[in-house]
């Protein structure tokens, strides 16, 4: 049985990008859309944030010494892996997400105000008439499963 881990969309994801690593289609293929805990990261500044195991996260730093030295002095969070010239995963409970949020400096989501949604909506609305309506290539869920999307080349 595989074991459970720290979902990152539903405790991240209103704040914070939330992304599937590079294995994510080369484990599930190309057109899958699939909720795969274990394959998501909260890309950051200095490198990544992911789910280290059932109850802890994992920062990775890509080659940053001032930024591994700093999550070294940090109480709480345990150093797995350290390798030359910066790079280093540390592992930490999700109570000290903030802390090494601070270091790490995820990429947060965008966030639209009312005024800029509806300036957006009032140009998609725009092109989708000059362009001579929209019409959609497929009916909704023909010959899809709920772990398969349309694929690239489909879809509007």
């Amino acid at each position: 049985m595989v074991e459970s881990c720290i979902n990152l969309k539903e405790q991240f994801a209103r704040k914070y990008r939330v992304v599937n690593e590079e294995s994510y289609y080369a484990e599930h293929g190309p057109n899958a859309w699939v909720g795969d805990p274990w394959l998501q990261i909260i890309p950051c500044r200095w490198g990544h944030i992911g789910p280290w195991d059932a109850d802890r996260l994992a920062a990775s730093v890509d080659g940053h010494a001032k930024v591994a030295r700093r999550l070294r002095d940090l109480p709480g969070v345990e150093i797995v892996q350290d390798g030359d010239g910066g790079e280093v995963t540390a592992a930490f409970t999700s109570d000290r997400f903030d802390e090494v949020a601070a270091i790490m400096r995820p990429r947060r989501r965008r966030r639209l105000s009312p005024e800029q949604r509806s300036a957006a909506t009032e140009r998609l609305r725009q092109y989708r008439e000059s362009k001579g309506g929209f019409a959609p290539k497929h009916q909704a869920n023909e010959g899809f499963t709920a772990h398969t999307r349309p694929p690239v080349s489909s879809r509007a």
